[in-house]
């Protein structure tokens, strides 16, 4: 049975490359100013006939604070995508003053929608409005199908600490959730834990496909009770509600999880630009930090600048995938993952049904090069597309990884 993704990111509106410290040893360099890259998530559950949209905007770049600037939302439920679609029923909502419970950063707004208009092809249109320097208003436009599957879902899970939503298609090992209900059952949730080990992406002109479709088998199995604390320790692929269709799927990864921190975690994102054999004897050094900095330090032909700034784009660029594309496996692992790290952020994005389309304009370094993915279903999330592959790649790929193996920053 096909699983519900109930906490995806629906839509960018500006796609750019990533900002924060580096994590290796080489020691600090000077950040370049970053431009917001706002995300727009939602949980959300049934209750009393009606479904409650609990709504998080954020800037993923942490350079704009939406809470600061943002002063009123209004939405529309629309009978399809098009911003000319007939309105079904809409509403405006000044944003009150900010509360101690608030997080520094973060906008939190809900919409209560009553059962008659959730249901498709009816679509969620929201948009924000914001107030910069200078006193500019500028308005920020999301969109959210909505199904009648939603109105089965009469749950919610929490972080413990702070009660807030879980939102993003990933917790870590140190996280704590709570399992709220909101029906008239206070079943408890099925659990299952999937191994990690999903393979990262091809490259994009690899046009080979699997003989067989794979399928899995859940390591272990639990039950969830409501207001239980939920402790996922073990690092895995865990699936809530299993095998109903609100199921909610989510990857449990280390702590420091979308950042890349450990010595063991530097090395796997590397594949797109190395060999085997240079991710195996780096894996094999007795000092795996020691060993990836060199690595660097030789791309950037022993000039330590060049190399940090090497490393601070392209773990930083790992990051902002783990935030953006994480689905069934790591964000960076992912198709959208693997472009993003070797061709950074793209020059335009748009979508249309279920393809979106990265376009990376000609420049100086670069030429023009458009990418295609598809959403595919999947058991665990709806946040996962592939890549339409094509052998035509090859030239440009190829390129771009020599490019950063002869150690240009200007990616």
């Amino acid at each position: 049975m096909k699983y519900l993704h109930l906490l995806s990111i629906l839509s960018l509106v500006f796609i750019y490359s990533c900002g924060g410290p580096s994590n290796t040893s080489l020691g600090p360099v000077q950040l370049k100013q970053e431009i917001p890259e706002i995300t727009m998530e939602h949980a959300y559950y049934s209750s009393n006939d009606t479904l409650h949209l609990l709504i998080k905007f954020e800037d993923v770049q942490q350079v704009l604070d939406l809470l600061q600037s943002a002063t009123s939302y209004e939405y529309a439920v629309r009978t399809g995508t098009a911003n000319n679609s007939a309105i079904i029923l809409e509403d405006s909502v000044n944003l009150p003053d900010r509360k101690i419970t608030d997080v520094e950063g973060q906008l939190h707004v809900q919409v209560v929608l009553p059962s008659s208009v959730v249901q498709g092809p009816n679509v969620l249109h929201i948009q924000v409005w914001q107030v910069l320097t200078g006193q500019e208003r500028v308005g920020m436009k999301f969109k959210l199908p909505l199904t009648t599957a939603m109105l089965r879902k009469d749950y919610l899970l929490v972080h413990a600490r702070s009660g807030k939503p879980v939102f993003k298609d990933y917790v870590t090992t140190s996280d704590q959730l709570v399992l709220r209900k909101y029906g008239s059952s206070n079943d408890s949730l099925r659990v299952e834990q999937y191994e990690l080990d999903f393979m990262p992406a091809a490259p994009p002109m690899s046009t080979r496909k699997p003989v067989v479709p794979r399928t899995i088998s859940a390591a272990s199995v639990f039950n969830a009770g409501t207001r239980d604390t939920i402790k996922l320790a073990k690092e895995g692929l865990y699936t809530f509600g299993a095998g109903s269709e609100t199921a909610k799927s989510m990857l449990v990864m280390p702590h420091n999880y979308p950042q890349v921190t450990m010595a063991d975690e530097l090395v796997p994102p590397l594949i797109y630009l190395t060999t085997s054999r240079e991710r195996e004897a780096l894996l094999k050094s007795p000092d795996v930090k020691a060993a990836v900095d060199n690595f660097w330090l030789e791309v950037g032909e022993g000039n330590s600048t060049q190399a940090r700034e090497l490393i601070r784009t392209y773990y930083n660029r790992v990051e902002m995938a783990n935030k953006l594309f994480t689905a069934h496996k790591a964000g960076w692992a992912t198709d959208r993952g693997m472009i993003y790290l070797v061709y950074g952020r793209p020059s335009s994005i748009s979508q249309v049904g279920p393809n979106i389309t990265w376009i990376y304009r000609e420049s100086m370094t670069s030429p023009y090069i458009k990418f295609v993915f598809t959403k595919k279903e999947n058991n665990f999330t709806e946040n996962y597309y592939e890549l339409v592959r094509r052998r035509e790649y090859e030239d440009s790929w190829y390129s771009s990884v020599a490019k950063w193996r002869a150690g240009k920053t200007n990616l």
